[in-house]
């Protein structure tokens, strides 16, 4: 089933993990709840993000999402409630280990397929999906406009896009799948979405001076001891939502994020 309906979605220049095809069992390191325990325990990128920013993109995506694609899965945070929430789902990314890791993860899900693409290189036909999850990779492109307007391709009218982006001061690197930019001011993001064709409909400012403190010590943790930082480390973010939150909706406390919820015109 999942071949057909990849199939019909899918343009040429796709290519599916052979997973996709023949499921295999995948060792115990492999398994969805190994996984979230080690993320229960280990503070990484992951665990600072849940304080302030988790809620916003579960309230953007909302329960009926149709055929979605998961662009820049990463780790797959947001698979497991896609799959419980949409027709089809696809886990999208240009890391082929890491993307078959996480189809591991999620072996039990019958509307999942993992696709290796790059994001600039959409292999979606035109109008096939109903939703786009845009996670922290926006800053990553070149070209970021002919990125969103291709979005604005594989989306049917009225489809929905949920993306989130940094906030500068942020990081540049010089590798190719790193930053190509700090980040995204507000004004910045809703005008790149406009001319994109997208009309924006709800904003959330996410990860406050707390979380970037956080972010500060997992990375001392990491390279100057050269092991995982502690669960302990993460729970700095939470102290974000001691933050007045009128003010934190207002761009207050030197917010490091920002989830966005826009439509397809």
């Amino acid at each position: 089933m999942a071949g057909v309906r990849w199939a019909k979605i899918a343009g040429t220049a796709a290519t599916a993990l052979p997973s996709a095809r023949r499921r295999v069992p995948s060792p115990l390191s492999n398994r969805y709840w190994t996984w979230r325990l080690y993320h229960f325990f280990i503070a990484d990128v992951v665990a600072e993000q849940r304080a302030t920013k988790f809620k916003f993109v579960y309230e953007f995506l909302g329960s009926d999402l149709g055929r979605i694609a998961d662009i820049g899965c990463g780790p797959g945070v947001f698979i497991r409630y896609a799959c419980r929430h949409a027709r089809f789902v696809f886990a999208a990314d240009v890391d082929r280990e890491s993307l078959r890791r996480t189809y591991a993860r999620h072996a039990g899900e019958k509307n999942l397929a993992p696709v290796v693409m790059r994001v600039d290189q959409l292999p979606f036909r035109d109008a096939s999906l109903d939703t786009v999850l845009f996670l922290e990779v926006l800053e990553h492109l070149s070209d970021d406009s002919a990125a969103l307007r291709d979005i604005g391709r594989i989306l049917r009218p009225g489809g929905k896009l949920v993306l989130s982006v940094p906030v500068p001061p942020g990081e540049i690197d010089a590798d190719e799948f790193g930053h190509k930019r700090e980040g995204y001011t507000l004004p910045e993001l809703q005008s790149l979405l406009t001319d994109a064709g997208f009309k924006v409909q709800c904003t959330a400012y996410a990860q406050f001076k707390f979380s970037r403190l956080a972010d500060q010590l997992i990375r001392w943790w990491r390279n100057t001891l050269h092991i995982p930082a502690p669960f302990l480390v993460a729970w700095v973010s939470y102290f974000d939502l001691l933050l007045d939150s009128h003010r934190r909706q207002k761009g207050d406390f030197s917010p490091a994020d920002i989830v966005v919820l826009a439509r397809k015109v």
